[in-house]
């Protein structure tokens, strides 16, 4: 059933009014509610918004926008699901496709698709080349899937992951950031300064790598303490700086100080003997100096 083509008819706060309980608050963020939300959501499109009662969906198309609370969802298309519960709609999923964009006060994800399941509080962007969250002082971006889950305070990158933090770099085949704890109560307007939407820990895994403004370090895992500026590579790293190198188990990377470490195993490691540090160091020839023979 199409409903009417002006935009500014096709507003669906009154259709899906219905979709919450009254009154639930949410940390600001890129979450959609939560199932029970009865909070409106208005849905915005220019080529008509066609409402499914068979299939209990709505499909706006035509730089469509739904906006709940403090977060935008905009597409091209724009398919919002929901079902009956004790006589009240509920919204449990929202598809996005096509130059989609999603934004709330301290967030900002893009891509070509994405799914809201509700229920589950998870976000799945997918975009081309990349998927990509930017948040007061992070980005990340991802080639097969960024999955953003709102309760958790956590995101994950999957394929080709990358993390830029405030100039400081971290790449693998999968990375977790963790966001700041949400539980204290936050202004209403972002203030800036605070903590909303920082990134606290990011987890690496598969083909770690850290760069630093002077070296290079890869591994196999790794975690990077945003808090400390502090990161620690596991598992078959390698430490290089110009032509020089350094081969270990577990490495210390000050990227505050820039001093790293490296050594033959991880604290706590069960190896009777682990092999040695080993380094691989090239002498320099020295630079002529001006007007020497």
């Amino acid at each position: 059933m199409p409903l009417a083509a002006d935009r500014r008819a096709l507003a669906l706060a009154v259709l899906l009014a219905g979709l919450a309980c009254a009154g639930t608050a949410r940390a600001q963020s890129l979450g959609f509610g939560e199932a029970g939300d009865q909070t409106p959501v208005e849905v915005l499109a220019d080529n008509g918004i066609e409402w499914m009662r068979d299939g209990k969906r709505f499909v706006a198309r035509g730089n469509a926008q739904a906006t709940r609370g403090d977060t935008t969802v905009y597409a091209d298309t724009l398919t919002a699901h929901y079902r009956e519960v004790q006589g009240k709609s509920e919204l449990w999923r929202l598809d996005a496709d096509g130059r989609l964009r999603i934004v709330s006060p301290t967030e900002t994800a893009t891509g070509d698709t994405a799914v809201y399941d509700i229920d589950a509080k998870v976000l799945v962007l997918k975009g081309k080349p990349v998927a990509r969250l930017v948040t007061p002082d992070t980005v990340i971006t991802a080639r097969d899937a960024l999955e953003y889950w709102s309760e958790k305070r956590i995101a994950v990158a999957r394929g080709d992951a990358f993390v830029d933090r405030e100039g400081r770099t971290l790449k693998a085949d999968v990375l977790t950031a963790h966001f700041a704890s949400s539980a204290a109560p936050k202004p209403a307007k972002p203030q800036k300064g605070t903590d909303t939407g920082r990134v606290e820990l990011v987890d690496a895994f598969g083909h770690v790598v850290i760069k630093t403004k002077t070296e290079t370090v890869t591994g196999d895992r790794g975690r990077y303490n945003a808090k400390t500026g502090i990161a620690t590579i596991l598992d078959n790293v390698t430490l290089t700086r110009d032509t020089d190198s350094l081969k270990g188990q577990y490495a210390v990377v000050n990227l505050n100080t820039g001093v790293s470490t490296l050594y033959a195993a991880a604290p706590g490691s069960k190896a009777e003997k682990p092999a040695p540090v080993r380094g691989v160091f090239t002498p320099k020839k020295a630079e002529p100096v001006p007007g020497s023979p």
